[in-house]
């Protein structure tokens, strides 16, 4: 069934010795999680020492970029544009290779997960492509706080100005 609107039936990260990091899925294909994780194995063994970025699995078109210790996936129907499923995951790795300072691997995305997951929600919404543009999607999802020895700085003059104010 081919449609106007772009969508993504899954994403998930894979570490390099086949495990689950993150998952998300936007269809009811796989109704449970280990029909999930079942398929996430078969794609794994798929595209782990394939090198390339686009393959077909049953009826699924699935794009990936492998780094260092992690594979990112996206998933479509076989019948999807594969450039446009391929410039999703192109804006998500553009994106989070902005807001992790270019260090994606399996501890950056998990140390900066709300990073991770917010940029996928800005990108997807119930899987349709809803924005594509990594410097738009930076800008709403990298709020950064300061950093640690800024952000003790800053607490230490706040709770001196409220001393010297209750003085």
């Amino acid at each position: 069934m081919s449609s106007f609107l772009y969508t993504v039936n899954a994403f998930f990260i894979i570490d390099n010795k086949g495990n689950r990091v993150i998952a998300k899925y936007f269809r009811n294909d796989f109704e449970n999680v280990n029909k999930q994780k079942a398929f996430e194995k078969k794609v794994f063994e798929k595209t782990s020492k394939a090198n390339g970025e686009i393959a077909l699995l049953e009826n699924y078109l699935i794009v990936y970029r492998a780094y260092s210790n992690i594979i990112i996936y996206m998933v479509g129907d076989s019948d999807q544009n594969e450039i446009a499923l391929l410039y999703a995951l192109n804006t998500f790795t553009d994106s989070l290779e902005t807001l992790l300072d270019n260090q994606i691997n399996k501890k950056t995305v998990l140390d900066g997960i709300n990073y991770t997951l917010l940029t996928l929600d800005e990108i997807l919404d119930e899987g349709i492509v809803m924005e594509s543009d990594p410097s738009v999607i930076v800008d709403r999802v990298g709020i950064k706080l300061p950093e640690s020895d800024d952000l003790d700085d800053s607490i230490g003059k706040v709770i001196s100005s409220a001393v010297n104010f209750l003085k």
